[in-house]
Protein backbone atom coordinates (compact mmCIF):
# COMPACT_ATOMS: atom_id res chain seq x y z
CA UNK A 1 0.00 0.00 0.00
CA UNK A 2 1.21 3.26 -1.14
CA UNK A 3 1.41 5.73 2.07
CA UNK A 4 2.89 8.59 0.35
CA UNK A 5 0.76 11.76 1.44
CA UNK A 6 -1.42 10.10 3.42
CA UNK A 7 -2.59 10.57 7.54
CA UNK A 8 -1.10 7.54 9.17
CA UNK A 9 -1.51 7.44 13.32
CA UNK A 10 0.62 5.04 14.62
CA UNK A 11 -0.59 4.20 18.30
CA UNK A 12 0.51 1.84 21.26
CA UNK A 13 -1.17 -1.50 20.19
CA UNK A 14 -1.28 -2.94 23.64
CA UNK A 15 -2.97 0.68 25.32
CA UNK A 16 -7.06 -0.02 25.68
CA UNK A 17 -7.55 3.56 25.93
CA UNK A 18 -5.67 4.12 22.33
CA UNK A 19 -6.95 1.39 20.49
CA UNK A 20 -10.63 2.52 22.03
CA UNK A 21 -9.78 5.79 20.17
CA UNK A 22 -8.67 4.25 16.79
CA UNK A 23 -12.14 2.09 17.01
CA UNK A 24 -13.65 5.90 17.90
CA UNK A 25 -12.02 7.56 14.96
CA UNK A 26 -12.93 4.58 12.32
CA UNK A 27 -16.27 5.67 13.43
CA UNK A 28 -16.22 9.35 12.73
CA UNK A 29 -13.56 9.11 9.99
CA UNK A 30 -16.13 9.04 7.18
CA UNK A 31 -14.08 10.71 4.35
CA UNK A 32 -11.52 7.73 5.14
CA UNK A 33 -8.30 10.76 5.91
CA UNK A 34 -6.44 8.30 8.33
CA UNK A 35 -4.33 4.99 7.96
CA UNK A 36 -3.62 3.43 11.45
CA UNK A 37 -0.71 1.74 12.36
CA UNK A 38 0.19 -0.50 15.87
CA UNK A 39 3.39 1.59 17.12
CA UNK A 40 4.47 -2.30 17.75
CA UNK A 41 4.07 -3.34 14.19
CA UNK A 42 6.82 -3.76 11.25
CA UNK A 43 5.46 -0.99 9.29
CA UNK A 44 6.08 1.30 12.41
CA UNK A 45 9.57 -0.19 12.97
CA UNK A 46 10.34 0.96 9.13
CA UNK A 47 8.65 3.92 8.78
CA UNK A 48 9.80 5.72 12.06
CA UNK A 49 13.19 6.56 12.55
CA UNK A 50 13.06 6.56 15.80
CA UNK A 51 10.38 4.75 18.06
CA UNK A 52 10.78 5.64 21.98
CA UNK A 53 11.64 2.65 24.21
CA UNK A 54 9.33 3.53 26.31
CA UNK A 55 6.35 3.90 24.17
CA UNK A 56 3.81 6.62 25.77
CA UNK A 57 2.72 8.86 22.81
CA UNK A 58 0.98 8.68 19.61
CA UNK A 59 2.40 9.70 16.66
CA UNK A 60 0.63 11.81 13.48
CA UNK A 61 2.29 12.10 10.19
CA UNK A 62 0.24 13.98 8.07
CA UNK A 63 1.59 15.27 4.35
CA UNK A 64 2.21 19.09 6.38
CA UNK A 65 4.48 17.26 9.04
CA UNK A 66 4.99 14.63 12.28
CA UNK A 67 3.45 15.49 15.26
CA UNK A 68 3.69 13.75 19.17
CA UNK A 69 1.89 13.97 22.33
CA UNK A 70 -0.51 16.33 22.77
CA UNK A 71 0.76 18.07 18.91
CA UNK A 72 -0.92 14.78 17.55
CA UNK A 73 -4.24 15.04 19.04
CA UNK A 74 -4.95 18.67 18.26
CA UNK A 75 -4.18 18.04 14.77
CA UNK A 76 -5.71 14.93 14.27
CA UNK A 77 -8.97 16.49 15.52
CA UNK A 78 -8.17 19.63 13.78
CA UNK A 79 -8.03 17.55 10.23
CA UNK A 80 -11.18 15.69 11.27
CA UNK A 81 -13.32 19.17 11.08
CA UNK A 82 -16.11 19.93 13.06
CA UNK A 83 -17.59 19.43 15.59
CA UNK A 84 -14.50 17.88 16.29
CA UNK A 85 -11.71 20.69 15.30
CA UNK A 86 -13.31 22.99 18.37
CA UNK A 87 -10.90 20.67 20.58
CA UNK A 88 -7.92 22.35 18.06
CA UNK A 89 -8.68 25.45 20.47
CA UNK A 90 -6.52 24.29 23.31
CA UNK A 91 -3.66 24.95 20.94
CA UNK A 92 -3.55 28.44 22.75
CA UNK A 93 -2.23 26.33 26.44
CA UNK A 94 1.80 26.83 26.35
CA UNK A 95 2.76 23.22 24.57
CA UNK A 96 4.46 22.56 28.22
CA UNK A 97 1.40 22.39 29.86
CA UNK A 98 -0.45 20.33 27.44
CA UNK A 99 2.16 17.67 26.99
CA UNK A 100 2.61 17.71 30.96
CA UNK A 101 -1.39 16.68 31.30
CA UNK A 102 -0.51 14.04 28.16
CA UNK A 103 2.32 12.69 30.21
CA UNK A 104 0.84 12.11 33.15
CA UNK A 105 -2.39 10.08 31.43
CA UNK A 106 0.21 8.34 29.34
CA UNK A 107 2.24 6.90 32.57
CA UNK A 108 -0.99 5.97 34.14
CA UNK A 109 -3.73 4.79 31.78
CA UNK A 110 -2.37 0.67 32.18
CA UNK A 111 -2.77 1.78 36.04
CA UNK A 112 -6.04 3.70 35.37
CA UNK A 113 -7.64 1.54 32.13
CA UNK A 114 -5.36 -1.95 31.98
CA UNK A 115 -3.81 -3.17 29.04
CA UNK A 116 -5.55 -4.42 25.71
CA UNK A 117 -5.78 -8.38 25.91
CA UNK A 118 -7.94 -8.95 23.39
CA UNK A 119 -7.52 -7.91 19.24
CA UNK A 120 -10.55 -6.01 18.02
CA UNK A 121 -11.26 -7.58 14.53
CA UNK A 122 -11.85 -5.08 11.88
CA UNK A 123 -14.79 -5.52 9.86
CA UNK A 124 -13.43 -5.50 5.80
CA UNK A 125 -13.81 -1.80 5.42
CA UNK A 126 -11.52 -1.17 8.44
CA UNK A 127 -9.05 -3.71 7.63
CA UNK A 128 -8.09 -1.77 4.57
CA UNK A 129 -7.38 1.19 7.01
CA UNK A 130 -4.58 -0.61 8.81
CA UNK A 131 -0.57 -0.81 7.65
Amino acid sequence: MDTQGKHIIFFDGDCLVCNRFVQILLKIDTNNRFLFSSLQSDFAKNSLNVIPKNIDSIIYLSPTGSYIKSEAILNICKTLGLPYSIVYFLKILPKKWRDAGYDYFAKNRYKWFGTNKYCTVPNEQQRKKFV
